[in-house]
C-alpha cells in the first residue's frame, strides 16, 4: 500500500470518529456504526499486511461488508443501487487485477518508441525488440555498480568485511525519494543483528543497494568505487550504448540547487532542460561531494518536486540499451568472470533465491534487479533452471502514464514467468512484435 492509501484509510477512521465528539451524536446506533467501520478498515489493513491480499481487492470486500452491516441496505431501492455499484466495482477489479500477460505484449507493440525487450536463450538472443535504443535505467543501473564492486573486491582494492559507519551512508539519504527502501534495509539489518556500534559491513551496504534498492547506499558506493572506474569498466565490458554513470541522489537536489527566488515551475523546468548533460552530470557530482563532506546536510533537505519536475529528472537518468544489459547479465550467468568476482556478484544479484526458498525447486540461479520512477518501469534478470537452460531477460519501459504503470507492474510477473517457462508463449511474443 502506498502512502496515499494509508492516508485515506486513517482519514476515514478520523472522520468516522469526529461526529462522536458531539454528545447528541453519540447514540448507540452511531457508536455501533463507528465500531463497525473501524473493524472493517482494520480488516482491510490486516488483509493487506498479514495475508498479502491486493489492496483494491481488500477494499472491495470492505465496501461490501459496510453495505451488508448497514440495516438501511435492506430496502428494494438500496439493494438495487448497491447491486449495480458492486457489479461495476467487481468488473473493474477483474479488469485491473486479473492475470493478463498479454497486456505487456500489447503495450510493447503499441509503444515501440518508448519500449525495449531483450530475451536470450542459452546464449542466443531470440527476441530483440527496440533493444539497441538507449532508455533511462533508473535503479537497474545498480547492476553495473554491483559488478564494479565485485571486480574491486577481486582486485583487492576494497574489502567486503570493512565496516562503514551508518553516519557515512546517511549523508546520502534524502527522505521520501526511494519508497522507504533505505529505511527498510536498516530495519532488516537491525533484526538480523547486522549493525554493530552503528556500523555495517561494506558487503551489506552492497546488498542493501541491490536487494532493497537503497539509493543512499548506491551513492556511497559510487563515491567509494569512483565514477571514473565505473565508467572505464563499462567501456572495458563493451557496453557501447551505456551513458556515463553519475550519482543518483544528488541529481534529485539539482532543481532546488538551481532554483532562483520567484522562479515559476515552468521556468525551473526550462532551466533544467537547458543544462547540457555534461554540466548536469558535473553538477550532480559536485552536490554529491558536498553531501559526502557534510557541506550539504541531506537530513535537513526536503523533497517536494512536482511530477513535471520529476519527469525531467527521470528523463535524464543514466541510460543504456536492453542489449547492453543483456550482455551484462550474460557475463554473470555464463560464468565469464573470475571465480571470486562471480561469487560476489551472484551473492548480490541472487537475492530472489535467498528470499524465497521455493525458487530452489525451479532454478539453479535467479538474479534480478528492477528500476522504476513515476514514468519508468524496468527489470533485468538472468535465470538458470534445473535442466541447465539459461535465460537473460531485460525489459525497459519509459514515458508511462499512471494507469499504464499500474497495469504493467500488475502483469509483469506473469509475463516474465510465461516467457521463461513456455516456448509457445515466446513464439507468440515474437509473432506479435515482429509481424
Amino acid at each position: 500500500m502506498n502512502i496515499y492509501a494509508w492516508i485515506g484509510l486513517f482519514g476515514f477512521i478520523f472522520f468516522t470518529l469526529i461526529p462522536l465528539l458531539d454528545k447528541k451524536q453519540r447514540t448507540r446506533e452511531e457508536i455501533q456504526k463507528a465500531i463497525a467501520t473501524i473493524a472493517i478498515i482494520s480488516g482491510i489493513i490486516i488483509a493487506v499486511l498479514v495475508f498479502n491480499i491486493n489492496f483494491l481487492t481488500a477494499l472491495l470486500f470492505g465496501f461490501l461488508a459496510m453495505i451488508l452491516l448497514d440495516r438501511k441496505t435492506y430496502t428494494k431501492k438500496r439493494l438495487t443501487i448497491y447491486g449495480v455499484i458492486t457489479l461495476i466495482a467487481g468488473i473493474a477489479a477483474y479488469v485491473l487485477l486479473r492475470d493478463n500477460p498479454n497486456y505487456i505484449i500489447q503495450h510493447l507493440k503499441d509503444n515501440p518508441e518508448s519500449s525495449s525487450l531483450y530475451f536470450a536463450e542459452n546464449g542466443e538472443p531470440v527476441i530483440t525488440y527496440q533493444s539497441t535504443v538507449t532508455r533511462p535505467l533508473a535503479s537497474t543501473v545498480k547492476i553495473l555498480i554491483a559488478l564494479e564492486y565485485a571486480m574491486q573486491v577481486e582486485e583487492n582494492n576494497i574489502q567486503k568485511d570493512k565496516t562503514v559507519p551508518l553516519e557515512d551512508l546517511n549523508r546520502f539519504y534524502l527522505k521520501n525519494t526511494d519508497g522507504g527502501a533505505h529505511e527498510a534495509w536498516l530495519e532488516a539489518m537491525k533484526q538480523d543483528g547486522g549493525i554493530e556500534n552503528n556500523e555495517v559491513t561494506l558487503h551489506d551496504v552492497a546488498k542493501g543497494m541491490i536487494t532493497y534498492s537503497s539509493n543512499a547506499n548506491t551513492d556511497y558506493l559510487i563515491n567509494l568505487l569512483g565514477i571514473d572506474a565505473i565508467n572505464k569498466r563499462r567501456t572495458d565490458l563493451g557496453l557501447t550504448q551505456h551513458e556515463d554513470v553519475y550519482p543518483i541522489v544528488s541529481a534529485l537536489m539539482i532543481p532546488e540547487y538551481i532554483k532562483k527566488d520567484g522562479m515559476s515551475e515552468k521556468e525551473l523546468i526550462k532551466a533544467l532542460q537547458n543544462l547540457s548533460m555534461e554540466n548536469y552530470r558535473k553538477l550532480a557530482q559536485s552536490i554529491s561531494l558536498k553531501m559526502k563532506t557534510g557541506e550539504i546536510n541531506a537530513s535537513e533537505a526536503t523533497f517536494d518536486s512536482s511530477p513535471a519536475v520529476q519527469k525531467v529528472w527521470s528523463d535524464r537518468l543514466i541510460g543504456a540499451s536492453a542489449n547492453d544489459y543483456g550482455k551484462l547479465l550474460a557475463l554473470i550467468s555464463n560464468d565469464e568472470l573470475s571465480p571470486n568476482a562471480a561469487e560476489t556478484i551472484r551473492d548480490l544479484m541472487e537475492w530472489p533465491m535467498q528470499l524465497n526458498e521455493e525458487n530452489y525447486k525451479k532454478y539453479t540461479h535467479l538474479g534480478s534487479k528492477g528500476g522504476s520512477t513515476l514514468f519508468v518501469l524496468n527489470n533485468a534478470m538472468y535465470v538458470e533452471n534445473l535442466k541447465g537452460d539459461q535465460y537473460e531477460f531485460v525489459i525497459l519501459l519509459d514515458n508511462l502514464k499512471f494507469y499504464e504503470h499500474f497495469l504493467l507492474r500488475n502483469n509483469r510477473n506473469s509475463f516474465e514467468r510465461k516467457l521463461l517457462n513456455n516456448a509457445d508463449f515466446r513464439d507468440e511474443v515474437r509473432e506479435a512484435l515482429f509481424n
